[in-house]
């Protein structure tokens, strides 16, 4: 794949992972705003956004369409918290009530079914994407829904975890989208999460996939950097609720964000190293807090997450001999029976810890004071 040619497409793209979290009232105007900043600077934006929170779930476990007008009355009801005008409004729901007639006819397939149940649960993306959209145009921001069967991106036919096909979807969305961004200047909206396979059937991207929406679209267009923006503050150290004092991180390599788990899914993290598109997990409230994800040749030594899961506590970072050590000393002191193991990857390292205790969140506020710096 051959970077593209000099403009082809404006260099100063960036598009914005909006996920279910910050979908709510307070955050949404935050959203625009964070929007406007970049056309301020000179950047174009492009969106790229997940269901409302619990709206999947909902579609998930429904199989009827019983539940529909308490879903509808669920997406009027955040229009009308971020302040919908009375004939945005009106617009807005004549879209929304389009969507909700095919989702009525297509409850009635067998849910049972993959590529169904595919078709359904994406319809949570395309009802936020068309509200946004609305949102943004009431504002004077020029903005358009597209939905990524229309783009298309294409992927295979693994159902509920597919896989987008790169080089028919990156042309895709290139022809797409060029003339919107840098002609007519218009913010596109994409709802993340969904594709289709080259026979038309929809297909959802399984865990993260919304992340990988946006880091497809990012290395498609090669552009300034992806954004996913979040409503806390960038990566922590460790989980805030253990430890309040928890510090953001401010950057960590592809590797550590691949082993780290849960700040970014592996299918989003291959699409920005294609390019080594720059990466940046930041807080709505505050875009100074952030994690930059990004090629690092030579990781500082220490630790820089603490994270856990059941009994088994992990350590990312880069480790040496003398590290372990120290955790052992460490843990022994505490009366800790352990099983430490180090695991090491090119520029990452995890340090893995099965530890048998029934205080679990004591080992890591210890950890975190004496490992975090």
């Amino acid at each position: 794949m051959e970077k593209m040619g000099q403009g082809s497409l404006p260099e100063k793209i960036i598009v914005n992972k909006f996920g279910g979290g910050i979908l709510i009232k307070n955050f949404i105007p935050l959203m625009v705003e964070r929007l406007r900043e970049q056309i301020k600077d000179g950047y174009s934006p492009i969106v790229v956004i997940s269901a409302l929170p619990g709206v999947t779930d909902e579609l998930l476990k429904n199989s009827d369409e019983s539940f529909l007008e308490t879903l509808k009355e669920k997406h009027i009801q955040i229009m009308t918290d971020i302040n919908f005008n009375k004939e945005w409004l009106e617009k807005a729901e004549i879209e929304l009530n389009k969507l909700f007639a095919d989702l009525k006819n297509d409850l009635k397939l067998t849910k049972t079914v993959l590529a169904n149940e595919d078709k359904i649960i994406a319809y949570g993306e395309k009802l936020s994407a068309t509200i946004f959209t609305f949102y943004l145009n009431m504002l004077n921001l020029p903005a358009q829904r597209f939905l990524a069967e229309e783009i298309p991106i294409i992927t295979d036919d693994n159902f509920k975890n597919a896989n987008i096909v790169y080089e028919i979807s990156e042309k895709n969305i290139q022809e797409n989208l060029q003339e919107k961004i840098y002609n007519s200047k218009v913010i596109p909206v994409i709802p993340g999460f969904t594709g289709r396979t080259a026979e038309g059937k929809t297909t959802t991207l399984g865990r993260g996939g919304t992340d990988t929406t946006a880091c497809f679209g990012g290395s498609a267009l090669r552009v300034e950097k992806v954004i996913l923006w979040k409503d806390v503050n960038g990566v922590l150290s460790t989980d805030p609720k253990i430890v309040p004092e928890a510090k953001t991180i401010e950057n960590i390599n592809y590797q550590e964000a691949k082993r780290a788990g849960k700040i970014i899914h592996d299918k989003a993290i291959q699409y920005v190293k294609l390019f080594n598109t720059p990466l940046e997990i930041a807080s709505i409230t505050n875009p100074e807090l952030k994690t930059e994800v990004s090629k690092i040749k030579q990781p500082e030594n220490g630790a820089k997450i603490i994270s856990y899961k059941k009994d088994t506590i992990f350590m990312l970072g880069n480790f040496d001999a003398q590290h372990v050590n120290n955790l052992n000393n460490l843990l022994i002191k505490l009366k800790i029976d352990l099983n430490p193991n180090t695991f090491l990857y090119k520029n990452c390292a995890m340090l893995k810890a099965v530890v048998k205790t029934d205080n679990i969140n004591k080992v890591i506020k210890v950890l975190h004071k004496e490992f975090i710096r």
